[in-house]
């Protein structure tokens, strides 16, 4: 079986979240989807694993496997965050490094949420997110690679 591609998941979600006309039905979607993202062991839940410049607290853990694949997990304060978090780890989970780095933040415009008040703040948070995936991602790979990251 072929894994499917941060792209293509990456598509079926702005397929998925296009669909839905009104945004109240979008955040209802990102709360079903933060029912499916796991917690985060309490001793996970520390400074180091902060995602920073998010409004609501968030907690990022990013390992590569012994495969070369990134593993993610997070948690969050906040159930619409949760749901954020959720869409991007099913999006990225089991990736190579070089899918999870080659994700835009302009791929995430799509998926735009929530009401003019709320929408930047939310913005902020998918792109933080992503960010702090792909930082801690090319982390892992340099220290793979025997440089410092």
């Amino acid at each position: 079986m072929i894994p499917e591609l941060v792209a293509d998941k990456l598509e079926r979600l702005v397929s998925e979240f296009e669909a839905l006309e009104k945004p109240i039905d979008r955040v209802k979607r990102l709360l079903h989807y933060a029912t499916f993202l796991a917690p985060m062991d309490k001793s996970a839940l520390v400074s180091g694993n902060r995602v920073a410049g998010c409004t609501v607290e968030v907690w990022l853990e990013v390992k590569m496997d012994d495969n070369g694949r990134m593993r993610f997990k997070a948690d969050s304060d906040s159930e619409i965050t949760k749901g954020f978090c959720s869409c991007l780890i099913w999006m990225m989970n089991g990736a190579e490094a070089t899918e999870v780095l080659a994700v835009k933040i302009e791929d995430l415009a799509a998926l735009n949420l929530g009401s003019p008040i709320k929408a930047q703040s939310r913005v902020n948070t998918w792109q933080n997110v992503l960010i702090s995936m792909q930082q801690r991602t090319s982390d892992l790979v340099s220290e793979k690679n025997g440089e410092s990251p």
